[in-house]
């Protein structure tokens, strides 16, 4: 067993834990698996199985996690012992369901979808107008994504009617939560996205959040910048997400409701899916890097 000390650590390479380390200068990232999946693209293989959702990160020590002590910032692996400097958590959460569910809508003439996470509403909703292009009956059980805003609401439900999805109280195909694993946990953080000093979480362990991969790209880059001293403000989250109707048309939505402010923003075009298409062919190519698209 090895002992590294006084690095830069972090610890997951989805989302968050990349961009964090493309915004260092210097970092090891651990991860159970070297393997970077999109899951915009995921979803668009519903319709077009072509689309590539996945690529290999060739930096990436893959390693498990078997403790972790955040007062020493020490992580224990099964291959090694980490003393961190700076210790980023980005280790993403679980769906555990979601990838059967997508293969069981596939199977189904009849689809009824719900959740059990408001906040995860916006990828039944892309799931269920994949599905309604296949020519499938497709139900949706949920608030419409009223957590962002009434105005939002109203738009996905006028987008709904107008694309034939239909609303149910009894979904039988329920997206489960996502879980963070042990031995992490979902982490109270200030402003800065700190936990305590010297130790950060990013994405999909941050109480409270949404788990969107947008909004962990963009947590991983503030706390790299930060680490390196370049950004002194606070985090500002906000939830970004281009719902494509299949049919040429996209609603692209910018809310910071869900964090107590109002600024919602909302575009429909047939521009909107194209935007989608570029975003899954520049993820995969630039092996999960947000790169100048952070400004957009």
């Amino acid at each position: 067993m090895n002992m590294e000390t006084k690095v830069n650590l972090i610890v997951g390479a989805g989302y968050a834990g990349l961009n964090a380390y493309y915004s260092l200068d210097s970092a090891i990232i651990l991860s159970r698996t070297s393997v970077f999946k999109y899951w915009t693209a995921e979803l668009r293989r519903v319709i077009d199985p072509s689309v590539r959702g996945e690529v290999k990160i060739p930096f990436v020590r893959v390693e498990e996690v078997n403790d972790l002590d955040i007062g020493s910032r020490t992580v224990r692996t099964n291959l090694g012992t980490y003393v961190a400097e700076n210790l980023i958590l980005a280790p993403g959460c679980i769906r555990p369901n979601l990838t059967q569910l997508i293969q069981e809508s596939l199977k189904r003439k009849e689809v009824s979808l719900g959740v059990e996470d408001e906040k995860d509403e916006y990828l039944i909703l892309q799931l269920g107008f994949y599905l309604k292009r296949l020519g499938k009956d497709v139900k949706i059980a949920g608030n419409f994504l009223r957590f962002l805003g009434t105005e939002v609401e109203n738009k996905v439900l006028e987008l709904t009617t107008r694309y034939g999805l239909k609303s149910t109280e009894s979904p039988e195909l329920v997206l489960d939560e996502c879980k963070v694993q042990e031995p992490f946990q979902a982490y109270t953080v200030n402003q800065y996205l700190e936990i305590k000093g010297g130790v950060y979480a990013a994405g999909d362990v941050v109480k409270g959040w949404p788990k969107l991969g947008e909004l962990a790209m963009r947590s991983g880059v503030y706390i790299g910048e930060r680490v390196k001293g370049r950004n002194r403000g606070s985090f500002k989250p906000i939830f970004i997400f281009i719902l494509d109707t299949g049919h040429g048309i996209g609603l692209h939505v910018r809310s910071t409701k869900p964090w107590g402010e109002d600024n919602v923003s909302l575009r429909v075009s047939r521009l909107r899916p194209l935007m989608k298409r570029f975003l899954e062919r520049y993820y995969i190519w630039r092996r999960g890097k947000m790169g100048f698209l952070i400004n957009l």
